[in-house]
């Protein structure tokens, strides 16, 4: 994971929008959707500490301040471009593209939505032993990714400008490296089934975790 998203930070929303097909244009539902998900899997848990790995412009900072009023939210992105943007659209969590800022703390939650895939995988090991150390033990880290079995997913990365040197990753790569990293799986299940149209139908979602068609993955990691 880069700087490569300087180039793309002001226009992210917008490009993303470009390569979804019609009537499906609704970025900002599928990031709420995420951390949506992510409250209902922490209910009842004491969250004090919230870290957005890979935050980008700050999407989802948004919804994690909406959903987690209690709780401090930080946002890491390597892209400086992105990072500013991020500090001007959610004023009320602290940003940083410094990973030192970060490991100064340690956190109840960690999101990474759709980065991994942008990270090579020679460093991925790394980048995932980074989130490990900065885990309160027992914590839970929550990782969604594109379904490379998905053929719909297929074509709005494919047609996704920012994508263009990015690697979808199979779950089962992504469990691996996870292993590797002392990241134990506490939960694994397909998300995603339903677009904004078809929202109506999410409350059966609980039923499709096992099957392999949901737009994206959900990986949820713990260190103990």
């Amino acid at each position: 994971m880069d700087n490569e998203f300087d180039r793309y930070a002001k226009s992210y929303d917008q490009d993303l929008v470009a390569a979804m097909p019609p009537g499906m244009e609704e970025s900002e539902y599928f990031a709420r959707y995420k951390i949506e998900h992510l409250a209902r899997r922490c209910a009842g848990k004491t969250i004090t500490r919230i870290l957005d790995f890979g935050c980008g412009a700050g999407r989802s900072l948004i919804f994690l301040a909406e959903k987690f009023p209690h709780s401090q939210i930080f946002g890491f992105d390597p892209s400086t471009e992105s990072v500013d943007l991020a500090k001007g659209r959610c004023g009320a969590a602290h940003v940083t593209s410094d990973w030192q800022q970060v490991a100064e703390e340690k956190y109840d939650l960690i999101l990474a939505a759709n980065v991994f895939h942008h990270i090579p995988r020679v460093e991925m090991p790394t980048r995932l032993s980074q989130c490990a150390n900065v885990l309160q033990p027992g914590a839970a880290m929550g990782i969604f990714e594109h379904n490379p079995l998905n053929p719909l997913t297929r074509y709005v990365f494919e047609r996704c400008i920012f994508d263009r040197d990015a690697e979808m990753i199979p779950r089962n790569v992504l469990m691996m490296q996870a292993a590797g990293a002392g990241l134990r799986v506490r939960k694994k299940e397909y998300t995603l089934f339903f677009p904004k149209p078809l929202a109506a139908l999410r409350p059966i979602e609980h039923w499709l975790g096992w099957l392999p068609l949901g737009a994206q993955y959900y990986l949820e990691l713990t260190n103990k």
